[in-house]
């Protein structure tokens, strides 16, 4: 294993990982293998930060292990993306620690870019897309995955997988789900390697979240376990 995640990571997969084209090796929970649901919960990108030194940092394959411990599971930053998240998943405002932990542990967090962005007016190509679909196409064969949770709507990011998926030949079944405000949540079900695979879009949870609303469709979707779902609102 490389660093120390505290008991909260399964490194089982990392032999298979170092055969795939990633810059970064996912955060693979250490319950993901006796998850309900095998789940890899997608976010976008990677933003350069402290100069030099950060950049030496993130170009690190551990890096994003090392950020989700800290700022997922441990939450020693605020993070609102992840926040906004756990809200919704958990359908209250504040989860505690327990709640962060049994969540990160029991799924995959992995990024879609697989390139730094220089700066926060940097935005996502539709080739950083499709070059992430493929690489993520790859791992979610690898990890056995059934699912996937994908921040962010953006018409150009569903469509460069729409692209990757048609040059293989591969049928997929679209279902819209009830808008949240402007925004329209979709699922995209399809077989890929033998292996069918169901993909929620939702807004990205960094801003304007409305995580009550989220709540919903997360639970309406189908992606969250029994346990989860159930749970009453606070």
């Amino acid at each position: 294993m490389i660093g120390n995640y505290e008991g909260y990571l399964d490194d089982s997969f990392d032999d298979a990982l170092a055969a795939l084209p990633l810059n970064w090796w996912p955060w693979v929970g250490s319950n993901y293998l006796a998850s309900e649901l095998k789940t890899i919960v997608l976010g976008e990108s990677i933003y350069l930060y402290d100069g030099e030194l950060g950049s030496q940092k993130i170009l690190h394959r551990d890096s994003l292990r090392k950020r989700h411990l800290n700022h997922g599971i441990l939450a020693k930053y605020k993070s609102r993306f992840l926040r906004n998240f756990e809200r919704a998943v958990f359908h209250k405002k504040h989860p505690d620690a327990a709640e962060r932990a049994w969540l990160w542990t029991g799924v995959i967090y992995h990024n879609l870019v697989p390139r730094v962005m220089e700066s926060l007016r940097d935005r996502p190509t539709y080739n950083d897309y499709r070059t992430g679909w493929n690489d993520f196409l790859q791992l979610a064969f690898v990890v056995k995955a059934q699912q996937c949770i994908v921040y962010g709507l953006e018409p150009k990011k569903i469509g460069a997988l729409l692209d990757v998926l048609a040059s293989q030949s591969t049928k997929v079944i679209r279902e819209n789900l009830p808008a949240v405000g402007k925004n329209t949540p979709c699922i995209l079900t399809f077989q890929h390697n033998n292996q069918s695979l169901k993909l929620l879009f939702i807004r990205h949870p960094s801003a304007f979240f409305a995580w009550r609303e989220w709540a919903v469709i997360l639970r309406e979707s189908g992606v969250l376990p029994l346990e989860v779902k159930t749970l009453k609102p606070l």
